[in-house]
C-alpha cells in the first residue's frame, strides 16, 4: 500500500512540474516576438554615390521549438531593426536600376530557454544591379548568454551584424577612381591601418590571398597588438591596380581566452580607400 501511495504521489508530482515547464515554455513564445539592436554601430559612411536595397531572407526550422531551445530563424521580426541598423550608418536606396541588393540569410538563430544561452549562424551576400554577386561573407557565428532572454537574444544577434564587412560593401557603391596606370606596380602603396578591438590588447596578424599568379600567398604576418594604428606600404610584391580585385587581406585578430576572428578585404576597395580599417568584438571562449 505505501508503494502505490508513493507511486502515485510520484506521478502528481511529475504532473506538476511537467505543466509548469509547459507553461514556462508558452510564456517565453510570448515574450520571443521582437529584437532589438544592442548598440549603434560602430561605422558611418558618408560618400555612397550608389543605393542599397536590403533583404532579410529567413530560414523556416523544422520545429519552432525543440526542448527549451527556441527556434527563430524564420522570424519576420528580425526585418525591420536590422534595415534600420543599416540605414544608420548611411547606407540608403538611391535608383532602383543601379542600386545594389543585400542579402541576409538567418541560417540559424536559436535561444536555449533553460539557461539562456543563444546561437546566431548568418550569412551575406551582395549584388549589382545586374544580379551579379560581388561579395558574399559565409559562415558568420556568435554565441551569448543571459539569464534575461530578450538580452541573451539582442546581444547575438546584434555580434552577427557586427561582424559583417561593412567597409567591403561600402567599397562597391562609391565612385571608382579614374586615373591609375594600368600595370604599374602599387606594392608600395600607402594606406591608413586602423584596427581596434573591444578588449584592446589583441594580437593582429594579416596575410595575403591571390587568385592571380602575379601576386604569392603569404602566411600570417604579425602586425602588433590592438589598438594598432600606422600609416604603411601595402607591401604586396606584383601588386598593380588590374589586378587588384583578385587579391585580398586577411586581418587576424586573437587574444588568449577569447576566440580568434577573422576580417577580409578586397584589396582595390583598399587602394581606392586608401585604408584598412576593422573593428573586432572579441568573443569569450565558453
Amino acid at each position: 500500500m505505501k508503494k502505490i501511495l508513493l507511486f502515485a504521489a510520484l506521478a502528481v508530482i511529475s504532473a506538476i512540474a511537467f505543466t509548469s515547464c509547459g507553461m514556462q515554455k508558452n510564456a517565453q513564445k510570448t515574450v520571443l516576438t521582437s529584437v532589438q539592436i544592442s548598440r549603434a554601430p560602430q561605422q558611418t559612411f558618408y560618400d555612397l554615390q550608389t543605393g542599397l536595397q536590403v533583404n532579410i531572407a529567413t530560414t523556416r526550422p523544422n520545429e519552432e521549438m525543440t526542448g527549451w531551445i527556441h527556434h527563430l530563424s524564420g522570424k519576420s521580426f528580425f526585418a525591420g531593426p536590422t534595415t534600420n541598423y543599416i540605414r544608420s550608418m548611411g547606407f540608403k536606396e538611391i535608383a532602383p536600376e543601379t542600386d545594389y541588393k543585400l542579402t541576409i540569410k538567418l541560417k540559424r538563430v536559436d535561444l536555449n530557454g533553460y539557461n539562456g544561452a543563444s546561437w546566431a549562424d548568418i550569412e551575406v551576400t551582395l549584388n549589382d544591379s545586374k544580379g551579379n554577386e560581388v561579395f558574399s561573407q559565409k559562415d558568420i557565428s556568435t554565441t551569448s548568454k543571459s539569464m534575461i532572454l530578450m538580452t541573451s537574444l539582442n546581444e547575438v544577434y546584434t555580434l552577427a551584424l557586427e561582424q559583417i564587412n561593412w567597409n567591403q560593401i561600402a567599397s562597391f557603391l562609391k565612385d571608382k577612381p579614374k586615373g591609375k596606370v594600368k600595370g604599374s606596380d602599387l606594392n608600395q602603396t600607402i594606406v591608413r591601418w586602423d584596427v581596434q578591438s573591444r578588449p584592446q590588447g589583441a594580437d593582429i596578424f594579416w596575410r595575403v590571398v591571390s587568385k592571380t599568379p602575379e601576386v604569392k600567398n603569404t602566411n600570417n604576418k604579425y602586425l602588433q597588438t590592438t589598438p594598432y594604428e600606422a600609416t604603411k606600404a601595402l607591401d604586396i610584391k606584383g601588386l598593380t591596380y588590374e589586378n587588384s580585385s583578385n587579391v585580398r587581406v586577411i586581418l587576424r585578430c586573437e587574444k588568449d581566452g577569447y576566440l580568434s576572428q577573422e576580417k577580409e578585404y578586397d584589396v582595390r576597395m583598399i587602394m581606392d580607400q586608401e585604408e584598412i580599417s576593422a573593428f573586432f568584438r572579441l568573443v569569450k571562449e565558453e
